[in-house]
C-alpha cells in the first residue's frame, strides 16, 4: 500500500518544486497582490510577523523588504520550499527566521505575532486541517492583532482549472 503524502506540495508534486517560482510568476499577479497585503496590513518597526506557508518565501521577503524593522518569521511544511525560500533570503541580504512546521502546529508561544500573513496555503487543504490552521493561527496572534489571508477557492472555467 503506498503511502499517503502528510502535505501536497507545491505545483502538486515534488519533481516540480523548482520551477515554483517562474509558473507563479507567469501565471498568477503575485507581486501587485502581495503589495496589497503589505499596504492592507501596514505593518509597523518591530512587529511581529508570521508567514504561514510561507513556501519559497517570495512573500516573506517582499514583507521583510516593506518594513526592515518588523520581525519577520516563515513556516513551511515542505523542506524543499524551505531550501529555495533560504537561499533567495541569503540572495536578499535580509533577516528571516524560517522553520520547517506544520500550519496546524505551529511551533510558537500564544499571543506572540501581531500579523499573520498566509498566500495560496488554504486551497491545499482539507476543511477539517483549515480550521486547525486558523484555530492555531489565532492562537499565536496577539489580542488585536491581525490575520491576512490570499487564497482562491473552486475553479470556475479551464483557465482557473488548470492553475
Amino acid at each position: 500500500m503506498k503511502k499517503q503524502p502528510d502535505f501536497i506540495p507545491a505545483l502538486h508534486y515534488h519533481w516540480l518544486t523548482r520551477w515554483y517560482d517562474p509558473v507563479m510568476r507567469t501565471i498568477f499577479p503575485e507581486t501587485r497582490i502581495t503589495d496589497m497585503l503589505i499596504r492592507q496590513a501596514n505593518i509597523q518597526s518591530g512587529e511581529r510577523v508570521l508567514d504561514v506557508g510561507c513556501g519559497t518565501g517570495t512573500h516573506t521577503i517582499r514583507v521583510k523588504r516593506a518594513q526592515p524593522e518588523a520581525i519577520v518569521h516563515g513556516v513551511d511544511i515542505d523542506p524543499e520550499v524551505l531550501k529555495l525560500a533560504q537561499r533567495k533570503i541569503e540572495q536578499s541580504h535580509i533577516e528571516l527566521l524560517l522553520k520547517q512546521a506544520s500550519a496546524t502546529a505551529l511551533p510558537y508561544p500564544d499571543n506572540h505575532f501581531d500579523h499573520i500573513i498566509s498566500s495560496l496555503l488554504l486551497h491545499h487543504l482539507k476543511p477539517v486541517f483549515k480550521q486547525k490552521m486558523l484555530e492555531e493561527a489565532f492562537r499565536v496572534l496577539k489580542p488585536g492583532g491581525r490575520l491576512h489571508l490570499i487564497d482562491f477557492g473552486e475553479p470556475h472555467d479551464m483557465s482557473m482549472w488548470a492553475i
